[in-house]
């Protein structure tokens, strides 16, 4: 069990609430779910730190990632109207409790993630979800978006065989303890995350519809704020053993080569492959890669979901808001991610620094997008914009206060181990 820290559940949550924030402004999909992935795991990494902190991001950020490939804009649908409000309540509830749990299965997958277990982690996840989706989702047996409207194909079936099946895997391999208690405890969080936060929505506009409120982004941070404490309490409760050093690249120049093909390769797979579930194939598939080359860990879990962002940004630029012409906007979003990948390696081991560049870089993003919105540069005072900025310093002020209080040691020349673990410095 790991010891208690100054804000082992706050900071967890909060940053957690600003991804899935940060995650339907300025992405949304799974690579867009990648971002609350990344940032809670960095937190509880920063809290208890340990040398493989990359690796359990990457799991982390595929993990979350893969349940933005559920619809659920349909169910929410149901939940802003009186008539069906409960069988929205009962959809979204669903939906984010198996999103919680997979997501919690991938992370305890990462725990000791060795070649052979993620890659047949990766075909049972694939194989169950095949299931669920040709038995249960695509025949509509049971079915939480509109039938009468341009209905949607749900996959939340063939997500839970993957997180049961997931679960049976690793307690084969013996690790049934941490994936049983992650997969549990997320189901718990993201049932009563997206199910309440769901219904904040729903009786928001139900009974108070001449307020104009973001009633949307209230759910999200109600959704991110519950997950992340839960994850937290797993973490805290579990058995969460420290799959040793990450290892060293094979130099800047080919690591940031390597790091761009595996970026690339990613969003072609996700977006080339014809499934359903695509990005759950691709993410597999690139785990497998991380668990044989560690080092690439850190890109897969901040590169990549960097990268996501930009491209958003590029494309509402060009497309959505019609700012300026294509071509320039998606160059500089390539040049943007690079520079961050760079950065990314040259911060490498100092957990801090790095939740910090993504957070940030992510808020900058998100303050961008309010900005150069058709209505005008005024919507950089909405109050979503300002309390992305406000959540963000939160977090860091949260970080340092753990290192004032001494519940996290910084990192020193003088302290090899402490380096080795991956702590951050001052």
């Amino acid at each position: 069990m790991n010891e208690k820290r100054r804000y082992s559940y706050l900071l967890p949550a909060v940053a957690m609430m600003l991804g899935w924030g940060l995650r339907g402004f300025i992405g949304g999909g799974p690579f867009g779910a990648m971002i609350p992935g990344a940032m809670v795991a960095l937190t509880l990494c920063y809290l208890y730190p340990r040398r493989d902190v990359s690796v359990i991001a990457a799991f982390a950020a595929v993990g979350v990632g893969i349940g933005g490939e559920m619809t659920y804009g349909q169910t929410i649908g149901f939940i802003v109207k009186a008539d069906t409000f409960w069988w929205g309540f009962l959809g979204l509830a669903l939906k984010g409790a198996i999103w919680g749990a997979l997501a919690g299965a991938v992370i305890a997958m990462g725990f000791r993630p060795r070649p052979l277990l993620v890659l047949g982690g990766a075909v049972v996840m694939a194989v169950a979800t095949q299931i669920g989706w040709k038995f249960i989702n695509e025949p509509k047996l049971i079915y939480f978006s509109n039938l009468l409207d341009r209905p949607r194909p749900e996959i939340w079936a063939g997500f839970l065989l993957a997180a049961l099946a997931l679960v049976g895997y690793l307690a084969w391999q013996g690790q049934l303890q941490p994936a049983l208690r992650f997969a549990v405890v997320g189901f718990i969080g993201g049932g009563i995350g997206f199910g309440l936060g769901g219904s904040i929505q729903g009786l928001g506009r139900i009974f108070t519809p001449e307020l104009k409120l973001h009633w949307w982004k209230y759910m999200e941070f109600f959704f991110g704020y519950c997950f992340g404490w839960a994850l937290s309490w797993a973490w805290q409760h579990s058995e969460t053993p420290d799959s040793g050093e990450v290892g060293a690249g094979p130099g800047d120049a080919i690591e940031m080569l390597a790091g761009a093909a595996v970026t690339a390769a990613l969003f072609w797979l996700s977006w080339n492959t014809q499934s359903r579930f695509a990005y759950s194939l691709a993410g597999g598939a690139v785990l497998y890669v991380v668990s044989r080359c560690r080092w690439m860990a850190k890109h897969v879990a901040y590169t990549v979901t960097f990268t996501g962002v930009a491209l958003d940004l590029a494309k509402y630029w060009s497309k959505e808001y019609q700012r300026g012409p294509a071509g320039p906007a998606y160059a500089a979003a390539v040049v943007a991610s690079v520079i961050f990948g760079w950065y990314v390696i040259r911060w490498n081991g100092d957990t801090r620094k790095t939740l910090e560049l993504l957070m940030w870089a992510c808020v900058v993003d998100a303050v961008v997008k309010f900005a150069i919105h058709p209505s005008g540069i005024v919507n950089v005072v909405d109050h979503v914009c300002i309390g992305f900025v406000l959540m963000a310093a939160a977090v860091s002020w949260m970080m340092r206060a753990e290192i004032i209080a001494g519940s996290c040691e910084p990192s020193s020349s003088s302290a090899p181990s402490a380096a080795a673990m991956g702590s951050p410095s001052i």
